[in-house]
This record gives C-alpha cells, sequence and structure tokens, in this order.
C-alpha cells in the first residue's frame, strides 16, 4: 500500500500530535495533584457548650485549606435542632465570612433541651459537615 504525499503528511502531523499529548502532563506534578485532592478543614465551635435559655450561644466555623485561612467559601450554613424532640424543626441560617476564614452565628434559644448543630460548608469544589452537640438549660 502506497500513501500519497499529502496522506502520508497528515499521519505524520497526526502521529506526532498523539506523541506530544501522550508525553505532556499539563505541567502537574504528583506533588501539586496531591495538594488539589486534600480536603478542606472545617473546625466547628459552639460557644458556652452548656447554654442557659434567652442567653445567646455563638456557633463558629473556622475554614482552613492546605493550612490557609479560606476567606471565600462558597456557602456556610448552620443547621441545628433539638435533638430530643422527633418533629423539632431545623433551623437553617445561611452566613457570610467573618474575616479571617471564620463564619460565626449568634442564636438564642428559648427552649432547653439537647441541640445538635451541623456546620454545612462548600469551599474549593468540596463540602464538609462537621456536627456539635450541646445542652440549653
Amino acid at each position: 500500500m502506497r500513501m500519497n504525499g499529502k496522506t502520508g503528511l497528515i499521519a505524520v502531523i497526526m502521529l506526532t500530535l498523539v506523541v506530544i499529548a501522550g508525553c505532556s502532563k499539563g505541567g502537574s506534578t504528583a506533588a501539586e495533584a496531591d495538594a488539589m485532592l486534600e480536603p478542606i478543614q472545617v473546625e466547628l465551635e459552639v460557644t458556652p457548650s452548656a447554654a442557659k435559655t434567652g442567653e445567646p450561644v455563638t456557633f463558629t466555623a473556622t475554614v482552613t485549606h492546605h493550612g490557609e485561612r479560606v476567606d471565600d467559601a462558597k456557602e456556610v450554613m448552620f443547621e441545628f435542632w433539638n435533638t430530643a424532640d422527633d418533629n423539632a424543626k431545623h433551623n437553617q441560617v445561611k452566613v457570610k465570612g467573618a474575616g479571617n476564614g471564620t463564619y460565626v452565628l449568634e442564636h438564642t434559644f428559648q427552649e432547653p433541651g439537647a441541640y445538635e448543630v451541623i456546620s454545612h460548608v462548600t469551599a474549593r469544589d468540596q463540602h464538609s459537615m462537621p456536627s456539635k452537640q450541646f445542652m440549653v438549660e
């Protein structure tokens, strides 16, 4: 089988493109790939952990990625409810950043009981949902 000049040139160009594409890694190293896969870290704090009715409780989510504070989370929401009441409403409140990688909500509880809070944090194309339990007396 003979190739004419035009067909041969196209075959050489195609083969060259395949080789170049196969050899290139896009400039990323294994270390860079591992860093991209590192999950966001969310530290959730409830202050005080044993509150009194009518007094404010502060929820703080501190978000970091690669050891650096994340001030540009796509969404941060605190969800909380009374765990002793099977029919308790799950309150969900979205918050904006307070700076330095922190996202804060202050809420006053009127009913005593055992509560749970989950911080829903979406940042760097990831989602994290740490939770804590606390008491209101």
